[in-house]
């Protein structure tokens, strides 16, 4: 990050003058006056060494930072749904994920301390509906700051809010992060509240973006057509926004009569410059082309893919 080589550029400057200064303060009138200078010079050396490194030690151990999204279908449906979920995750290494479909919000933040540790906290969006939205992120690594339901896309009966958390980094210098996290409308005739919902969507993300702060819209979008995909082109050249997984091949698995196929629901986009996106699960694994069934983790663990950005 640039924020590093500047702290690390700024501490060293500050070592140097007040090694300095710390000479200049030695005295100099005889060699008897002299002698407890020296202790002194070691000590405020040492002490200076280990402020700058308890300062820098955080971010000697900062590692690129990894968000995904997942829909977790109907969490949870049992018990080796949570395992097989809960070991995808732990298996990405990331720091966050925006996650939908959760019907038991309480069990889910109960399972992800339980199966990833302690530091994980989840944030989730206020409101009634069966089929929750939210963030889970390492406390350890992230504060957050505030959090909002935005219940402009409930555009109709039975459609999802969209959640909005901003989080400050521990170890990072920068302006806050702010992830966006969607649940669209599902199914191919649900095309048109699809797009009262992205015309609903299209000033939050724009305002966030205004804002100055970093921003990750994430989710399923349930672009199951060319419709959806113009909405979301469009959303993404409106708002200045980067569409990391445009050329997705799929990200979920849709089991029919005459097969499996995949497509590509889930989506994230972004402010910021980044590495590589990439669906994983059974998506990276087993391939989008169409198949006589469905993978297991389809079966047992969601008919949606995990997705990740790399920063």
């Amino acid at each position: 990050m640039p924020h590093r080589q500047t702290l690390w550029a700024l501490l060293g400057r500050l070592t140097v003058l007040y090694a300095h200064r710390l000479g200049r303060r030695a005295p100099t009138v005889s060699p008897k006056d002299d002698e407890p200078s020296l202790p002194r010079l070691v000590l405020g050396t040492v002490m200076l060494v280990i402020l700058v490194f308890l300062l820098l030690y955080p971010l000697t151990c900062e590692r690129p930072l990894r968000v995904a999204t997942f829909n977790i279908e109907n969490f949870p449906k049992n018990e080796r749904q949570i395992e097989g979920a809960f070991a995808e995750m732990k298996s990405l290494k990331v720091d966050m994920v925006g996650v939908q479909e959760i019907t038991d919000r309480r069990r889910f933040a109960r399972e992800a301390q339980k199966h990833l540790g302690h530091t994980w906290r989840f944030a989730h969006a206020d409101y009634d509906g069966r089929l929750g939205l939210g963030v889970l992120y390492r406390s350890n690594r992230f504060v957050l700051i505030s959090a909002r339901t935005r219940n402009e896309l409930i555009v109709r009966p039975g459609t999802r809010p969209a959640f909005e958390a901003r989080f400050l980094s521990r170890y990072e210098f920068g302006p806050p992060l702010r992830v966006i996290v969607v649940h669209l409308k599902a199914m191919g005739d649900g095309v048109d509240i699809r797009r009262k919902q992205y015309a609903a969507l299209r000033p939050i993300v724009e305002q966030a973006v205004a804002s100055g702060d970093r921003v990750v819209l994430l989710g399923d979008f349930n672009a199951t057509s060319e419709a959806d995909r113009a909405e979301l082109e469009a959303l993404s050249s409106a708002a200045k926004l980067k569409w990391a997984t445009k050329d997705m091949a799929c990200t979920s698995f849709w089991s029919r009569d005459d097969g499996c196929f995949g497509s590509a629901l889930d989506h994230m986009l972004t402010t910021e410059p980044y590495f590589e996106s990439k669906a994983r699960g059974p998506c990276q694994s087993e391939g989008c082309d169409r198949k006589d069934q469905c993978p297991i983790f389809h079966r047992e663990v969601s008919d949606h893919c995990p997705i990740t950005l790399d920063f």
